[in-house]
C-alpha cells in the first residue's frame, strides 16, 4: 500500500471522530433534561426522597422510646427485720402409750380428730382384770369378817379381865380374914392369866387381820387402777395426728397408741447469731410467712430467749409464739419468721423493683417530662416488697419501676398501664 493512501484513511477516520463529537455536543441539553427527570422520578417511586427521609427520621424516632411503669415515691413507716427459717411444732405434741396389756376392743378417736382432755380413745379388754377384782373383794370381805370377830373376842376377853380382877380382890380380903381357902385365891389368879392371855393373843389376830385388810384394799386398788388403764384417755385437749393401733390388736405396756398434738398455740424455733440476738427483746412483733406460698402470713410475739449461747453454732435459740388465729398454719409447716427490731417512719419508699446495682452502688430512673433521668440513691431499711431511700429521691417522684432495663440516662419514655 502506498503512503498516500494511508494518509487517507487517517484523515477519514478522524474526521468521523470529529463528527461524533459534535453531535453529541449539541444534543447534550435534550438528554440531560430526560435524564435528570427520569432519576427524579425513579428517585421518587423508590422511597429516597426528602419525604422518605422524614419518614425514616420519625420511624427512628419510634424506635427510641422506650415502654415504662412509673409509681409515685411517697413517705411512709418502715421496719427493719432479723429473717430466718423454722419448722412450726405444736405447744405440746405427745405418744400416748398403753400402761397395760390387753386386747384392743374399741377405738373412740380416729386421725384429725379433737379430743378433750379425759375423752376416752380406746378401750382394752378388761375380763381378767374385772374377775381378780371380784376376788379381791371376797377375800377382803373375809379379812374384815375375821377382825371384826378377833377384835369381839378381844373385848369379851378384856371385860372378864376386869370382873375377874374384882372377884380376885374381894377373894383376897376374904383369905385375909381366913373365910376362903388359899386354893380359891390362886384359881381366881391363874383365870386372871388366862383371860390376859386371851387378850394378847386377841389383840395380835386384830393387828395380823388389819395389815391383810390394807393388803387386800391394796390389791383392789392396784386392780382398779389397771382396769381403769385399759380405758386409753387424752392427757390434754388436742388433736390426733396420728393412729398407730387397729381393733383387735393385741396391745402391751408401752405400746404406741395415738399421737397427740395440741394446736391452740404454735411456736417456732429460730437460731439467730449472738450480734443478732442481742436486737431481739421479749414482746417483739413477728411476721411469720408459709414457706411454700410465701403470701399466706400470720403474726405473732417473740415467746422467750434463750440465755445461754450453743457452743456448737455459736447461736442463741429464739422461741415466737404465733397468734391464736393462725388457723392456716400447721404443726411442721416450714415458715420464715422475720423478727421486728425497729421501725421507721417519714423517709421515702418506693418498690424494691424499682432499685437497680452496679458496682456496687444503688440506682432508680427517674421520669420528669416523658424523659428518664438516672438517680444514685442510698437505701436504708428493706422489706421483700419495699427499700426505704434516705438520700437521693424526693417524695412525690415518679419512678420507673418496669422496663429500666433497657434506659440510659437521658432516654425518652412511653408510660404504659400496669
Amino acid at each position: 500500500m502506498s503512503t498516500g493512501s494511508v494518509r487517507t484513511r487517517v484523515y477519514i477516520f478522524v474526521a468521523v471522530i470529529a463528527l461524533i463529537g459534535a453531535a453529541a455536543y449539541f444534543t447534550a441539553p435534550y438528554w440531560s433534561d430526560s435524564g435528570g427527570a427520569a432519576l427524579a422520578s425513579s428517585g421518587d417511586a423508590s422511597g429516597d426522597g426528602p419525604q422518605a427521609d422524614e419518614k425514616g427520621k420519625e420511624g427512628e424516632e419510634e424506635e427510641d422510646i422506650v415502654p415504662v411503669q412509673l409509681v409515685t415515691a411517697e413517705a411512709g413507716a418502715i421496719s427493719s427485720y432479723l429473717s430466718a427459717t423454722a419448722n412450726l411444732r405444736a405447744l405440746r405434741e405427745v405418744e400416748v402409750v398403753s400402761q397395760t396389756e390387753g386386747l384392743l376392743m374399741q377405738l373412740s378417736a380416729e386421725e384429725g380428730d379433737f379430743v378433750r382432755e379425759g375423752q376416752v380413745l380406746c378401750r382394752l379388754d378388761d375380763s381378767q382384770l374385772q374377775i381378780r377384782l371380784r376376788s379381791a373383794r371376797q377375800k377382803l370381805a373375809q379379812a374384815e369378817l375375821q377382825q371384826e370377830k378377833a377384835r369381839i373376842r378381844g373385848e369379851k376377853a378384856a371385860v372378864q379381865i376386869r370382873n375377874t380382877n374384882d372377884e380376885l380382890e374381894r377373894y383376897e380380903q376374904l383369905y385375909a380374914e381366913s373365910l376362903v381357902s388359899e386354893r380359891e385365891v390362886a384359881q381366881l389368879r391363874y383365870r386372871l392369866d388366862e383371860l390376859e392371855h386371851d387378850e394378847r393373843v386377841s389383840s395380835h389376830e386384830t393387828r395380823e387381820l388389819a395389815f391383810r385388810v390394807d393388803e387386800l384394799q391394796a390389791e383392789i386398788e392396784q386392780v382398779q387402777l389397771e382396769i381403769d388403764r385399759t380405758l386409753v384417755r387424752a392427757p390434754f385437749s388436742g388433736r390426733i395426728t396420728q393412729r398407730h393401733v387397729e381393733k383387735g390388736q393385741t396391745v402391751r405396756q408401752l405400746d404406741q397408741l395415738f399421737r397427740l398434738g395440741s394446736f391452740s398455740t404454735l411456736y417456732a424455733d429460730v437460731f439467730l447469731s449472738e450480734r443478732d440476738a442481742a436486737l431481739v427483746r421479749s414482746g417483739q412483733n413477728v411476721r411469720v410467712a408459709l414457706g411454700s406460698d410465701g403470701e399466706t402470713a400470720a403474726v405473732g410475739t417473740v415467746a422467750r430467749i434463750s440465755p445461754v449461747v450453743d457452743q456448737e453454732t455459736g447461736t442463741v435459740k429464739v422461741t415466737v409464739q404465733l397468734a391464736g388465729d393462725a388457723r392456716d398454719f400447721k404443726p411442721g409447716a416450714f415458715v420464715r419468721v422475720h423478727v421486728e427490731t425497729d421501725s421507721r417512719s417519714g423517709n421515702v419508699l418506693i418498690p424494691k423493683r424499682a432499685v437497680l446495682e452496679e458496682d456496687g452502688q444503688s440506682y432508680v430512673f427517674v421520669v420528669r417530662e416523658g424523659v428518664a433521668t438516672r438517680k444514685q440513691v442510698q437505701l436504708g431499711y428493706q422489706t421483700e416488697g419495699r427499700a426505704e431511700v434516705l438520700q437521693g429521691l424526693a417524695g412525690g417522684e415518679q419512678v420507673v419501676t418496669a422496663g429500666q432495663g433497657a434506659l440510659k440516662d437521658g432516654s425518652k419514655v412511653k408510660v404504659v398501664e400496669g
